[in-house]
């Protein structure tokens, strides 16, 4: 129910839901298949009205680890909601992973927190992005579906609104101030490449790994650029690689029927991708249909190539 996101954004609630997507939609869909990607869209505009969130992208077991306590931090940090992808083949298998490095893992709670003592608090202070936060039982608060005033009490007076809107949307702009460019985004292959793969998740990672192994050694350069984060979007690095490759070496390879990630990397950098390798079947994509599907791509055989194998 998608209405409690939505009420949790509204009210600057830390929250993450771990969503991993099974094998597509619509309705109940495939549901005893391994996953898919097709609910990307959904994540990224889930809920009725604009409110701020991150959403980020597990790739393998071991960036599953590492997204998962930077999501619990983000959500104290920034006090919002954060979704956290995976699929259904990485979140029901197991694997052997390197020994997680914790030299770098850090728990935040998040430093905005109300000082004891205060006279009146304000839960949704207008003096800051992200207001002080007080522990349940410090101060009496107010929560409510309805928009409200710096205390949380119901408030539509339109200059209210404004600037409670206003307050929570700015977050954003702190978030992708905050999290940087290289956290938002992984790159595999050669310096320049001839061709550039783009995708995201688990279902495609380790596929394009190999894939663009074997098109180098078979002369042709090929790297693979993985999205880990969609909100905040990798934009300056994603723009760096399109200018350096050029957009007509650009393939987006998704499990989804629309190529979903194409369509918010053209919403948040201006940049079409219009070259798709997509799978919707429920099955994984292997090696050697991405393989040919990249050369027929590159031949000229097609803009779009649905891949099927294993159906």
């Amino acid at each position: 129910m998608v209405e409690g996101l939505g009420w949790a954004g509204h009210n600057e609630v830390p929250v993450v839901v771990t969503y991993y997507q099974r094998g597509g939609g619509p309705s109940t869909g495939q549901p005893t298949r391994g996953g898919g990607q097709s609910d990307l869209l959904s994540s990224v505009f889930a809920s009725h009205g604009e409110y701020p969130r991150i959403v980020l992208a597990s790739g393998d077991h071991e960036e599953a680890f590492y997204d998962a306590i930077d999501a619990f931090n983000y959500a104290e940090m920034y006090q919002v909601p954060v979704i956290h992808l995976v699929d259904k083949f990485l979140a029901n298998t197991i694997a052997t992973i390197p020994m997680p490095n914790l030299d770098n893992v850090r728990i935040t709670r998040g430093g905005a927190l109300a000082p004891k003592g205060l006279k009146e608090y304000k839960r949704f202070d207008l003096s800051s992005s992200i207001s002080p936060r007080a522990f349940l039982g410090e101060y009496v608060m107010w929560y409510t579906g309805d928009e409200h005033d710096e205390y949380g009490h119901i408030n539509e007076d339109p200059i209210n609104r404004v600037r409670m809107m206003n307050k929570r949307m700015s977050k954003l702009d702190v978030i992708d101030k905050e999290i940087p460019e290289e956290r938002r985004y992984s790159y595999f292959g050669p310096e320049r490449p001839d061709v550039l793969l783009v995708g995201w998740g688990g279902f495609v990672k380790g596929t394009a790994m190999k894939a663009i192994e074997e098109l180098n050694e078979e002369g042709i350069k090929a790297g693979y650029y993985h999205i880990r984060m969609f909100i905040p979007f990798p934009r300056n690095s994603l723009t760096k690689f399109a200018n350096e490759v050029g957009t007509a070496n650009l393939i987006a390879v998704e499990h989804n029927y629309m190529a979903q990630a194409a369509k918010l990397a053209a919403m948040n950098t201006g940049i079409m991708i219009n070259k798709s390798i997509v799978k919707y079947t429920g099955r994984p994509m292997y090696v050697h249909e991405l393989v040919s599907a990249v050369k027929n791509v590159m031949r000229g055989g097609s803009t779009r190539e649905v891949v099927s194998y294993g159906a």
